[in-house]
């Protein structure tokens, strides 16, 4: 089955940083751009301090086409980069500021003119040794930069959207202004919001999610913007409170933490906020019942999206309560899916990557522009989607296609669980069963993990069966969990000491 939407968003003769810039400068100059929890910053402040920034990266060898990475937690400071990297004309290259030293990794391989960190963060000086002149620094005597953006066309490339690298060095999907332009507009228009509406900057904003529907979305729309530097639900609510936030979106985990605070505290703080979409990640049923329980005025369900193309689902706002508890929606305006094999693939030239910066081995993206995802699905007949993990990932089970995704996000609303992975190990009556890999307290037991999975009403065949701690989880460059080398752990372990689960 092949679901269609179109819409026509994409027009190539303009210049969408020129049309940025010439909002944030039409506003109020006295009114608020970006706030934090202890800061705050105006638009004729936001405006000065972005122009300063270019100049500085000018000084720095920035010219159009320039690749510059901005590693950075959400902070102002992220919001002027963005902006001065807009005036430059330059291509933004947004990453976690826990990257590390793998930063370097991936300055090398685009050739970035500049890197910028914030520095009491980085911990370890032996990256700036290893950045070398790629590292950013403050020429206070430079000239300001220029009071509008360089010029660059619609089709030329904007944004490196780094996704991937578990498997080697992390693909960069190219991005342009155009098709950068059309995620977060369609996205914004899904949910009718207006400049009347701040937003809430929950997930970082070194990966998309943050970038395009949080830090984007605000700048188009010409609303308040309210970033949360560390990730903490006690100044969430507070923020939300504060300035009567009405939209955010985020990863299960936060979702878990606010339905949880509202839970135990009640909705007054959270009173006006009317949308929280959640995404990365299937989100347990459950879960979505007990948020619009908890938050009947907010809409409270989960979406598809991916680095190559914006959001690729969304449901309805006013679909029914079953489409909302049993779906991750319909495809967006402008895109076709389709599925092929059990898994997703999608079409949509306006917000479609043009590519990957250093090719597409796999062949993902068909020359008709076609796109496989490499995620697991199913569509039903009524067009609406549900998503079961990656394809890659999904553990066959007794004959049961399992997710572990949806398993990692419940055990995350564990209290003594940090971190999670799920992995399969072999298994001759089952095929597989599966191990919970978690950093969390030494206390944390298996049975206490399958007690919270039997509390939250997971089914029974997607509890763990195995424990193993681990003081951290490994990682690829840009966050993504190296599951190839846990399965060598479990694997290796259950090889020494059989299925039993192993403290």
């Amino acid at each position: 089955m092949t679901n269609k939407n179109n819409t026509e968003l994409h027009q190539s003769d303009l210049d969408y940083g020129a049309e940025e810039w010439s909002r944030l400068q039409n506003r109020d100059p006295k009114s608020l751009a970006v706030v934090e929890p202890d800061r705050t910053i105006t638009c004729a402040e936001l405006i000065h301090q972005a122009r300063l920034r270019a100049g500085q990266f000018i000084a720095q060898g920035v010219t159009p086409g320039s690749r510059v990475i901005v590693a950075r937690p959400n902070v102002i400071e992220f919001v002027v980069d963005y902006l001065a990297v807009r005036l430059c004309g330059a291509i933004l290259v947004n990453l976690p500021w826990s990257a590390g030293t793998s930063i370097t990794e991936l300055a090398k391989v685009l050739d970035a003119q500049v890197v910028v960190l914030t520095e009491h963060l980085v911990g370890d000086n032996s990256l700036f040794d290893q950045l070398g002149d790629r590292r950013f620094r403050e020429h206070e005597t430079a000239p300001i930069g220029p009071q509008n953006p360089i010029p660059r066309g619609a089709d030329e490339v904007a944004w490196l959207a780094c996704t991937s690298g578990t498997t080697g060095t992390p693909k960069a999907a190219m991005h342009t202004g155009a098709s950068w332009e059309c995620q977060t507009r369609v996205f914004a228009q899904h949910f009718e919001l207006t400049q009347e509406d701040p937003i809430l900057v929950t997930s970082p904003v070194g990966h998309a999610v943050a970038l395009l529907f949080g830090v984007r979305m605000c700048l188009m729309l010409n609303s308040i913007m309210v970033l949360i530097p560390r990730w903490n639900i006690e100044v969430a609510a507070e923020l939300v409170d504060r300035y009567q936030c009405v939209f955010t979106v985020a990863p299960t985990p936060y979702l878990v933490d606010t339905v949880t605070y509202v839970e135990k505290h009640g909705p007054a703080q959270f009173k006006s906020l009317r949308f929280f979409p959640s995404a990365g990640a299937p989100v347990p049923r459950s879960l979505v019942r007990r948020g619009l329980d908890a938050l009947p005025q907010c809409q409270v369900w989960s979406y598809f999206g991916t680095s190559e193309a914006g959001a690729v689902t969304a449901v309805p706002l006013d679909a029914d309560l079953e489409k909302r508890l049993n779906t991750d929606g319909i495809s967006m305006p402008g895109t076709q899916t389709r599925v092929i094999d059990g898994e997703l693939q999608l079409h949509n030239p306006q917000q479609m990557m043009q590519g990957y910066w250093s090719g597409d081995p796999d062949q993902r993206l068909h020359s008709d522009g076609w796109y496989e995802t490499g995620d697991a699905c199913d569509q039903r007949d009524d067009g609406y989607i549900k998503m079961i993990g990656r394809a890659r990932d999904i553990i066959l089970r007794g004959g049961e296609n399992i997710s572990p995704l949806e398993i990692e996000n419940v055990l995350l609303g564990h209290d003594q669980v940090t971190d999670v992975c799920i992995i399969g190990y072999p298994d001759e009556r089952l095929g597989s069963r599966l191990a919970a890999v978690v950093v969390a307290t030494a206390d944390t037991t298996l049975e206490s993990l399958r007690s919270h999975c039997q509390t939250i009403g997971l089914a029974k065949a997607k509890w763990p069966e195995m424990i193993i701690h681990i003081e951290t989880i490994p990682l690829s460059p840009i966050g993504k969990v190296k599951r190839g080398d846990l399965e060598d752990l479990v694997w290796g372990i259950v090889k020494q000491q059989g299925a039993a689960s192993v403290q």
